[in-house]
This record gives structure tokens, sequence and C-alpha cells, in this order.
């Protein structure tokens, strides 16, 4: 797996908030999100906590169907939350169906104003 690919999964594991924040602070320059929308993993509920912990357990197990089901019903049961539609975004995008990765990156956009992992400058480089 490449880093990239490593961090983008980090990135969906951890869903610490909807601004898909959880990377370590030399990944993600938080002051780009807006916290005005601001969810932390605490405040999720627990299902859909449930679904992303499984999300990623599957991806890095390379299961990728199980992952996208996953991520998916994350995405069901919390549509405004961005690690669920991250998570299918990076299942997606590793199956190779780049329009409904690029459909999933975009809802996670949506949700996560400024978050520059999925929002990047030409200052941020791919690790």
């Amino acid at each position: 797996m490449t880093s990239h690919l490593r961090a983008l999964a980090l990135l969906a594991a951890a869903a610490v908030s909807v601004e898909v924040a959880a990377c370590r602070p030399e990944d993600q320059r938080t002051e780009t999100i807006d916290p005005s929308g601001s969810q932390t993993r605490a405040q999720l509920p627990l299902e859909v906590v449930a679904q992303l912990d499984s999300g990623t357990t599957a991806y890095r197990a390379d299961d990728y169907p199980s992952a996208l089901t996953h991520y998916a019903k994350a995405t069901e049961l919390a549509p405004e939350v961005a690690a669920g539609w991250f998570g299918v975004y990076m299942v997606q995008h590793r199956m190779g169906n780049a329009e409904a990765a690029d459909s999933a990156l975009v809802r996670a956009r949506a949700a996560a104003p400024g978050a520059s992992l999925i929002h990047p400058t030409a200052a941020d480089t791919l690790r």
C-alpha cells in the first residue's frame, strides 16, 4: 500500500471528526477546518463508529467489498459525516471505480469544508 493510501486509510479509520481531522498533525493543517460543523468521534452514534471501524478493518485486510458495505452503511446512518463518504471513496478508488470514487469524494468534501486532505492545495504533498 502506498503511503498516500495508508494515510487515507488512517483518515477513515480514525473518524475523529466530521472534518476528517483525525490524522497526525503533520498530515492535516487544522487551521483549514471550519469548526462550526465540528463533530468529534465521541459525538458520533456508536453504530456509525462501529461501521467506520469495521470498514477500516476490512479495508486493511484488502476485503474491499466488506469495507464498502460498512462505509456505505455509515453514510446511510449519518450522511453528514465525511469519514463514511471518504471510506467509500477510498474503496471505490482502490477497486478502480473512478466515477463512484469521485462521487463519494464530492460528498466527503461537502461534509468537511476546509479539510486539507480532501481539499488539497498546491502546498500539500503526498507522503
